[in-house]
């Protein structure tokens, strides 16, 4: 009888692909694995070449989800539970199904009392990536892997519709995606529409993308590009399997840390993704992972720009002020 395995994880869409394809060392004669992921982000798993089982939780709703949560528990019965940076409340809820393997990262006090195989791992130091912090935790349950990270990647299938890229029109194009939630420091947009102009100086045609909240980090380059007759502005026009059919048939895609690189990385794209060198923001951490990924980061003449910021940039204080200027795509 197959082991019923539970994974937990609730956060953004970077941090969920960067969790998925642990799932994919787990042999599926053994374990019968279900995903548990943040409301709203089924779109991710339902496009993944790996067919996935999950439920979707609202951390939003934190009393509607614990019911669902303790309910869907009560009746799955798992015999091991692995939670990926989780909320007190679901660990709890995890520990009153009485699972009996129940691991973790040792961190918050929630963790302490309601883990039993837990591990330190100190994530905030970004010494390895997100997606190996990820799978040491499934080598709790399943000892070592002869096996090379590299080669674990999660993946999206080919879009079954081109529909939007017929709609606008767009042969031979570069995606631009310049905006972000501000998790992260994010490159100038003068430098964006230096960029931009680069492009169309080539001959080349670019498409815009972003939503609503991506507004910030659009202004500017909008005012210069909206109109331009190279310029296609996709900002807040594209649902999710639209976005996905602009990146897929893109030359390449060219953004800042957010969930549009891991996405690009995924469908196998040509993706040449902007970092902060702070130690939270590294792509020693949250780089995308595939095969055609290009990392640009603040540079001297003599190598990476050393920053002294863990969680804050401190340019007040800093001799290299802002240093995302110094970013040459």
């Amino acid at each position: 009888m197959k082991k019923k395995i539970l994974l937990v994880r609730l956060d953004k869409i970077g941090d969920l692909i960067c969790t998925l394809p642990v799932d994919q060392v787990l042999d599926e004669a053994v374990y019968d694995v279900t995903l548990v992921i943040k409301k709203g982000l089924n779109k991710i798993l339902n496009i993944g070449e790996k067919k996935r089982k999950y439920i979707e939780l609202d951390k939003n709703k934190v009393e509607e989800s614990r019911a669902l949560f303790s309910e869907f528990l009560k009746n799955e019965k798992f015999d091991v539970a692995i939670s990926f940076q989780c909320p007190w409340w679901v660990n709890f809820e995890i520990f009153k199904a009485r699972i009996a393997k129940r691991i973790g990262v040792l961190s918050q006090w929630h963790s302490f009392l309601f883990l039993n195989q837990g591990i330190r791992q100190r994530r905030s130091e970004a010494t390895q990536h997100e997606f190996d912090y990820n799978l040491d935790l499934v080598k709790k349950l399943t000892g070592p892997l002869d096996i090379k990270n590299s080669d674990i990647l999660f993946k999206f299938k080919k879009p079954h519709s081109s529909e939007i890229i017929e709609k606008y029109n767009l042969k031979q194009y570069v995606v631009v995606h310049p905006g972000m939630m501000g998790s992260a420091l994010n490159w100038p947009q003068h430098k964006y529409i230096e960029y931009i102009q680069t492009l169309v100086d080539q001959g080349l045609r670019v498409v815009v993308t972003g939503t609503d909240a991506d507004t910030p980090y659009l202004l500017k380059i909008r005012a210069q590009f909206e109109s331009h007759p190279q310029v296609t502005w996709l900002q807040s026009k594209l649902n999710f399997e639209e976005l996905i059919q602009v990146l897929y048939y893109s030359q390449k895609v060219i953004a800042p840390s957010t969930g549009v690189a891991h996405i690009a990385a995924a469908l196998d794209k040509d993706i040449h993704a902007i970092f902060s060198p702070l130690r939270v923001h590294h792509p020693r951490r949250w780089a995308p992972r595939g095969h055609h990924v290009h990392i640009y980061l603040p540079v001297l003449s003599a190598g990476e720009v050393p920053c002294s910021g863990v969680k804050n940039c401190k340019i007040k204080n800093c001799k290299h002020k802002n240093c995302m200027e110094n970013i040459t795509l």
